[in-house]
């Protein structure tokens, strides 16, 4: 069996690595858009590719060999992308991977990374799978159209994986909130913030690989978190001064709490059930 992973960035390296002991029977295909990176990313793999995911040419030589497609896209470099960025990067890819699809028979199932802020603002309520989408305006509303492309697909094995905010090796959250120490901030800190560890989102990629998974599952821990006890529980673990809430409007909205109940009942189960267990975590999504 043939598997591609587009997009050897955080989640997709994890999953690479994850993969490691099914050499040589598995013919494992890495892409990436940077020359760097390629070099970097040999040793996991029988080829890696540079491929941007919206060139139909890149993006077919990367799939013609492959039983399965992992979709791990991200925005390129570091820096905040605007919606158009986010537009290139996911609906544009998958428009692509849509016209290429009948000169690829063999790819069977396509598996994709997406978040959990397709579901907008719950006022702190629960939401699940079944909960519709409603992400507003912006990068969310790209996320949900990005997923309606794939679904769309209807002769193929295609699973969405809505994760939580990643957190785990290299994004230490720690050290991003220490300048919050004795700081004001307005409201409450009473938002919700649903996290994964990096682990978990490539343990469930594997999991979805091996067990043919299809529609959305959430990819979340077990216990969202206010905003409020994510930064005291980090500032305390630093001896720093706790940061000053004072009152009023929260500057957010109340956010949602995401269940991954559908993700159990598929059999997996998560390496990190909460987020205080690593002690690591990522500020650059809040889903």
């Amino acid at each position: 069996m043939g598997l591609t992973i587009i997009g050897c960035g955080y989640v997709g390296e994890t999953l690479a690595r994850r993969l490691q002991p099914r050499r040589p029977s598995l013919d494992l295909t890495l892409t990436t858009t940077r020359q760097e990176r390629q070099v970097a990313l040999s040793h996991l793999a029988d080829e890696v590719m540079i491929c941007d995911a919206t060139d139909p040419e890149q993006l077919l030589k990367s799939l013609q060999k492959t039983h399965t497609a992992v979709f791990c896209l991200g925005p390129k470099g570091n820096q905040q992308v605007d919606e158009e960025g986010y537009r290139h990067t996911f609906v544009d890819s998958f428009r692509c991977l849509r016209s290429l699809l009948p000169q690829l028979p063999q790819l069977r199932q396509i598996l994709y990374t997406g978040s959990c802020s397709v579901y907008g603002d719950a006022n702190g309520n629960w939401v699940d799978e079944t909960t519709p989408a409603c992400p507003g305006p912006g990068h969310g509303s790209v996320l949900l159209e990005s997923e309606q492309l794939l679904g769309a697909i209807n002769d193929r094995t295609v699973c969405i994986l809505r994760l939580g905010a990643l957190h785990g090796p290299g994004r230490d959250l720690d050290k991003r909130l220490k300048n919050l120490a004795g700081q004001e901030r307005q409201g409450e800190g009473n938002t919700f913030t649903n996290w994964v560890h990096v682990d978990d989102a490539a343990g469930a990629l594997e999991a979805a690989v091996d067990g043919q998974w299809s529609g959305v599952v959430n990819v979340v821990n077990d216990k969202p978190i206010r905003v409020r006890e994510l930064v005291e529980q980090s500032l305390a673990r630093q001896g720093l001064s706790p940061v000053q809430w004072t009152g009023g409007l929260e500057p957010q909205s109340s956010g949602r709490r995401i269940r991954n109940h559908r993700l159990k009942q598929l059999g997996y189960r998560l390496l990190h059930p909460n987020v205080h267990q690593s002690g690591v975590f990522s500020t650059n999504q809040v889903p």
